[in-house]
């Protein structure tokens, strides 16, 4: 099986599938571009500058890493 990119009118979806996985990690994520079950999500964040989430679905061979900017820290805060 080939690997494939994230379509681009796809990555908000993929964007809402790792918010769901962030909030429930042990549940299982459907994939953004085939809906299969099980999509594998390997949080690889720089915080505090950046998230970024690699994407893979076995089922149609999505390999994919999105990227969330972080806003600048503000100086005494401690966010």
């Amino acid at each position: 099986m080939t690997t494939k990119p994230l379509p681009p009118d796809k990555v908000h979806t993929a964007l809402a599938r790792v918010a769901a996985w962030r909030a429930a990690p042990t549940e299982s994520v459907a994939c953004p571009v085939c809906e299969a079950p099980d999509l594998a999500i390997l949080d690889q964040s720089a915080r505090p500058y950046a998230e970024w989430y690699a994407l893979s679905c076995a089922a149609c061979g999505l390999k994919a890493t999105i990227n969330v900017p972080l806003g600048p820290q503000v100086p005494g805060s401690d966010a």
